[in-house]
């Protein structure tokens, strides 16, 4: 309806800027007075060009939303109900980039073969089997609508696309009618079944993809706390933790405040721009300079769990540095261990 009232008042625009146009002819061809007659000629021409620019505008409006409107109704209207929520196979090849294809089979299956561009959930992953065994009560229930939303979005899923969901239908459990009912339940309104679920994509010849095939493409390694005592002598170590953190004044819920002996302070927080960007390979040069640390030296990164030491570790081999490792169990593991020395100050 909108589309059909901006191509009217289009219509409308443009008849008055041809009757405009009628009028600036009559008043080009009047006679002239002895006011401004160049000045009133110019001034119908421009009323005439600023009803055909606004014709022109409304009818670029119209069509943007015509447009708008033709691919909205090429996916066709959310279902209502379960039997009206179909898709062919040929449906989903066709509109594959505009919808989000959710794959409802085990993690297994998915990272042997799925639909590219699929993401994976299981029913499981999605239900109370984890606090309540089998046979207990509230087992396999539906988690709350928030903690389901929570989980749903995380996949990409904001209900900006429709959700296609497809199982096995040949040897499974019905995984896709479950995953339908979870995701209504979760607030999501549009979502679709694909109509003979992976058996039919296969059988049309549709494409497929596998996961991932867990090849270690970085060079940072994992180290653990044997690791880390073995190469104290030789490497830096160095402590990506909040300055406070490293003279012992607070803990991140370490059972000990301090650090490991040796450590040099590198805190994450400094290879942070103001803006909240990263500084460049040089201010880190310097920074590492300022503490001591050598790009050919064997750096160990720590902190409390691994995660600012990640980050650390990453910048130090994006800006050259060759031999860099993380102490993931970081100082959680080292202050749990009474027999190892920590230093304050």
């Amino acid at each position: 309806m909108r589309v059909y009232r901006s191509i009217m008042a289009g219509c409308v625009t443009a008849a008055l800027a041809l009757g405009c146009c009628g009028c600036a002819s009559e008043t080009a061809s009047a006679p002239e007075s002895d006011s401004a007659p160049a000045a009133s000629s110019a001034s119908a021409s421009g009323e005439s060009a600023a009803s055909s620019a606004a014709a022109e505008g409304d009818e670029s409006a119209a069509a943007s939303q015509a447009s708008a409107s033709d691919e909205a109704s090429s996916l066709g209207d959310a279902p209502t109900t379960p039997d009206e929520a179909y898709v062919e196979v040929s449906w989903l090849k066709d509109h594959a980039d505009e919808v989000v294809v959710l794959d409802a089979r085990s993690s297994a299956d998915f990272m042997t073969q799925h639909i590219p561009g699929a993401v994976n959930l299981h029913w499981t992953d999605v239900s109370n089997v984890v606090e309540a065994q089998q046979g207990e009560p509230g087992w396999a229930e539906l988690l709350d609508a928030k903690t389901l939303a929570g989980s749903i979005s995380r996949l990409g899923i904001d209900n900006t696309k429709p959700v296609v969901v497809y199982t096995d239908t040949t040897d499974g459990w019905g995984e896709d009618g479950r995953m339908y009912w979870t995701l209504r339940e979760a607030g999501v309104t549009d979502v679709r079944l694909l109509s003979g679920g992976w058996t039919q994509w296969l059988y049309q010849q549709g494409e497929h993809a596998s996961g991932l095939d867990g090849v270690d493409q970085d060079v940072i390694a994992q180290v653990d706390t044997a690791f880390v005592k073995e190469n104290a002598d030789t490497a830096v170590i160095v402590d990506a933790r909040a300055p406070e953190e490293f003279a012992g004044e607070t803990t991140m819920g370490e059972v000990r405040v301090g650090r490991i002996p040796g450590a040099v302070s590198v805190p994450y927080v400094d290879l942070v721009n103001e803006d909240g960007t990263m500084k460049t390979a040089d201010e880190l040069d310097q920074l590492l300079a300022d503490a001591q640390v050598a790009k050919d030296d064997q750096v160990i990164v720590y902190c409390t769990g691994g995660v600012r030491a990640a980050a650390v570790a990453e910048a130090l081999v994006g800006a050259g540095y060759t031999d860099v490792s993380v102490y993931t169990a970081g100082y959680s593991e080292w202050a749990g261990d009474p027999a190892n020395k920590v230093e304050v100050g």
